[in-house]
């Protein structure tokens, strides 16, 4: 079968947004008739100049269809791709026959003479680590009436994750209907729709009750409303703090002022964001000893999402208090994405420490920087990083295997660092080799920073998917290690803004939905108030919270990039220790790049 153009790309960077969660317990609802409204299908919709719709116009059964169309000016480029996106749970699926069908209409869907390109059925299979399989069924094209498609597939044995959707590569319009799953030749019937139930009048009071309202989400605005988190906390040694959005200004603000907060009042010493390692330690020179200029370190740590004056002015102040003599505090980081910085303090510790192994490491090195460069730069991963996994591997090993030897003469401090920017290389290949590698890594990395800093106590900052203890997330292999001794905030919001990645557009600020009926956030809405912290923990099945907070609901879970609903089903309790509620946001205040 015929791929269309970019669709492993395509797939692979959907695959890994926090928007698109990992499948959820078995029979979810998967809205096959595309019946439920946008927000509340499940569907995830992508493709640069186009538009998609529930369209009750055109449709094939029951009251409406998914309507993909290219509004792109200008020639249609091979580059262009519009998919849907769902995941199933693999358990009751691996290593059995499985056959998609659909019904799709096309009209004038075009592409150029000999271009691998069209309309149809798609799916994928993840195994742990690495993509198993990847089809798609014959392309549709020109103008038809509704056709029935099929697409069969044996799961591989090995498969965790299945994804699936249909796609339009082209120009044109394409209407999708009628989707249905048959495995081992029996129909799998999907599980119901989300509840849209509103809370009753006990659940709200009991929101109301239990609620913590703070005064400000600003730093240098003193701690008496934030006491009552003295008890949350506890004698935790890892605080994690969540984000339902990569942009938004007060989220950030909480952050700082939580920071400030744990340094100043409950003896933490180490914060961590979501940034790629060495890059985020550069900036700790700046707040421990004033070197360096934090607005180049900020730009130099990649992300857009942390180049804003929040995180700017929570850099300010850490070394501001490390100047004070009140404390001290390090800004870290623990991601992993990019080999480039890590691979030259290995190759400049090799460099002293090993001369005649200087060769060597550099070529394994140089080879997996441009693999990686490449594939960051819109290259394929077409399965072929295995000889690139093994280079990064083999310096690790090597380094790792000689740490004594490098003892005797070098610190310690600079022969961990080495080992660890090893590590990092490794596992920055790792990231395109597997759904999981990236949380587990950066669960990795967090160990790693404890183990070197025995006794202290740390801040993380990361987005909700990350922080949170579920779904082989980088909360849950915490979880798993350190038990008690974590606790996660997530933040939620009701209304405002964002900034964001436009689907059809450049960064900057975007709207977002109210709080679908049914979701967490309409619940957190309930009772009026602006902002407020609300303890999840140790709720009992008889709460009238209880069903909004232990079992699954919608919940927002928007990333980098825009998403027009964002709400994906959720046990919210199971994810955190606490909420932190705000009922109105706005964008970040982003940087010159």
């Amino acid at each position: 079968m015929r791929r269309p153009p970019l669709m492993v790309l395509a797939l692979l960077v959907l695959s890994l947004s926090p928007a698109w969660a990992a499948p959820r317990p078995a029979h979810p609802f998967l809205d096959f008739d595309f019946e439920a409204s946008e927000c509340t299908s499940g569907w995830l919709l992508g493709g640069r100049s186009f538009e998609w719709a529930l369209d009750s116009s055109t449709r094939h059964s029951g009251r409406q269809s998914l309507r993909m169309e290219y509004l792109g000016a200008g020639p249609w480029s091979p580059n262009l791709l519009a998919i849907s996106l769902r995941s199933i749970p693999a358990a009751e699926f691996a290593g059995r026959h499985i056959r998609l069908t659909g019904w799709i209409r096309t009209e004038d869907v075009d592409f150029p003479a000999g271009a691998d390109a069209g309309t149809g059925l798609w799916w994928r299979a993840d195994g742990e680590d690495e993509e198993l399989a990847l089809a798609n069924s014959e392309a549709g094209r020109g103008t038809t009436p509704w056709t029935r498609y099929t697409l069969e597939m044996d799961v591989p044995a090995e498969t965790k994750t299945i994804f699936f959707g249909v796609f339009l590569a082209g120009s044109g319009r394409a209407w999708f209907d009628s989707l249905g799953l048959e495995v081992d030749g029996k129909p799998w019937v999907e599980g119901k729709p989300p509840s849209t139930a509103q809370p009753t009048s006990p659940a709200v009071a009991w929101l109301r009750k239990k609620a913590i309202p703070f005064r400000t989400p600003e730093a240098g605005n003193g701690f008496a409303d934030l006491q009552p988190l003295r008890k949350l906390i506890g004698d935790a040694r890892i605080v994690s703090l969540g984000e339902d959005t990569h942009g938004t200004r007060e989220f950030f603000q909480m952050k700082h002022r939580l920071v400030e907060f744990l340094a100043s009042e409950m003896g933490f010493t180490l914060f961590a964001i979501e940034a790629n390692m060495p890059e985020a330690y550069r900036m700790n020179d700046y707040v421990l000893t004033g070197k360096g200029d934090p607005r180049e370190l900020l730009k130099g740590m990649y992300f857009w999402t942390w180049n804003t004056q929040e995180v700017l002015d929570m850099v300010e102040w850490m070394r501001a208090f490390n100047q004070s003599g009140k404390g001290r505090i390090q800004f870290l980081g623990f991601d992993m994405q990019y080999p480039g910085v890590a691979a030259g303090i290995v190759n400049s510790f090799v460099a002293k420490a090993e001369p005649d192994y200087s060769r060597e490491a550099g070529q394994n090195l140089t080879q997996v920087q441009t693999a990686i460069d490449a594939l960051h730069h819109g290259g394929r991963n077409n399965g072929q990083l295995g000889p690139v996994a093994d280079a990064a591997r083999s310096v690790y090993e090597h380094l790792a295997g000689r740490r004594d030897a490098y003892l005797a003469r070098f610190p310690r401090e600079d022969v961990d660092w080495a080992i660890q920017n090893a590590r990092v290389v490794l596992q920055s290949v790792q990231y395109f080799t597997g759904p999981t590698y990236r949380d587990e890594s950066m669960a990795n990395n967090i160990e790693w920073i404890l183990d070197q800093n025995p006794g202290e106590k740390i801040v993380l900052w990361a987005h909700n998917l990350h922080v949170g203890k579920q779904d082989e997330q980088m909360g849950e292999y915490l979880a798993e290690r350190y038990g008690r001794d974590m606790v996660v905030l997530g933040f939620a919001f009701g209304q405002g803004r964002y900034n964001a990645v436009g689907l059809n557009g450049p960064l900057g600020p975007q709207v977002a939905s109210s709080p679908i009926p049914g979701s967490v956030e309409s619940y957190l809405a309930a009772p009026g108030l602006p902002r407020f912290i609300v303890d999840l923990r140790g709720i009992p099945g008889s709460a009238p919270s209880s069903p909004w907070f232990k079992k699954e609901r919608l919940f927002r879970n928007i990333g980098a990039v825009e998403d027009r609903c964002g709400f994906s089903p959720d046990v919210a309790a199971g994810e955190f220790d606490g909420l932190i509620w705000f009922d109105q946001t706005s964008p970040s205040v982003l940087l010159p790049f």
